[in-house]
């Protein structure tokens, strides 16, 4: 059975991200400070898409409660700070997040074909890159000869990624190879969802939101590392590491 904890971890990258994309806040730490404030209340109280306005304010209350009984964020302000993310995380839950973000896709896609200035050939290169086929693919299998980290050859298990996603690139950036790693499958997800990077030398980093336990379940080991890495990625994993880890 899971730990009340990871009913919100199971929530928390597209929580991240929805601040992000609503600009929330002004700067990136203030998204992981609400990252961080419900991390601590998920130890104690069931957060996941069940949650509605009256289990909020019951938790808000409890919290009140039981200030002195708690070595965090035991004052008023820090309950305050607590009860500011529980209401982002509500109406992140109340939202339509994630139907718009497949919306928002689905319309960029409709852009790429309508859009006069490049041939049906580069369209359909465009439009495929999104979930990591056609030529862009290809240029990685080429360029990488492998799994960007383990080195695994066994094209058919790699997953072609993008290092800035790719609803938020622009058309070169979408098939320009030195914005793709080709990653084993783990590796692709924990990338994609922001619980992994790597630094301007291709050195593994990690994010302080999932536990090191599951790291190590996935088979991430912190010597791990970008078999090698040209200035070219640098632009690209500054992007990711920025705007994507967690």
């Amino acid at each position: 059975m899971q730990s009340l904890e990871q009913y919100f971890i199971n929530e928390q990258s597209d929580f991240y991200n929805y601040l992000q994309d609503i600009h929330a806040f002004k700067n990136k730490q203030t998204y992981r400070d609400y990252v961080t404030r419900l991390r601590y209340a998920s130890r104690f109280y069931r957060l996941d898409n069940t949650v509605t306005k009256e289990y909020i304010e019951h938790v808000i209350e409890d919290l009140r409660k039981t200030m002195n009984e708690r070595d965090r964020y035991n004052s008023l302000k820090g309950v305050g700070d607590i009860a500011s993310g529980l209401r982002k995380f509500l109406q992140y839950i109340q939202s339509d997040y994630k139907k718009r973000l497949e919306d928002s896709v689905l319309s960029e896609e409709n852009n790429v074909y309508h859009d006069d200035r490049i041939t049906a050939t580069e369209k359909e290169a465009v439009i495929k890159s999104r979930v990591g086929q056609g030529l862009f693919r290809q240029s990685l299998i080429e360029y990488w000869k492998g799994c960007s980290v383990t080195e695994c050859h066994t094209y058919s298990l790699l997953v072609a990624s993008h290092i800035r996603p790719w609803r938020k690139s622009d058309n070169h950036q979408r098939l320009d190879v030195f914005n793709g790693l080709l990653l084993i499958p783990n590796l692709d997800k924990l990338f994609d969802k922001g619980y992994i990077s790597f630094d301007n030398h291709g050195r593994l980093i990690t994010s302080d939101f999932l536990p090191l336990s599951e790291l190590k379940i996935l088979g991430v080991k912190q010597s791990m590392r970008l078999v090698h890495i040209e200035p070219q990625h640098l632009p690209y994993l500054q992007y990711h590491r920025d705007n994507c880890l967690l």
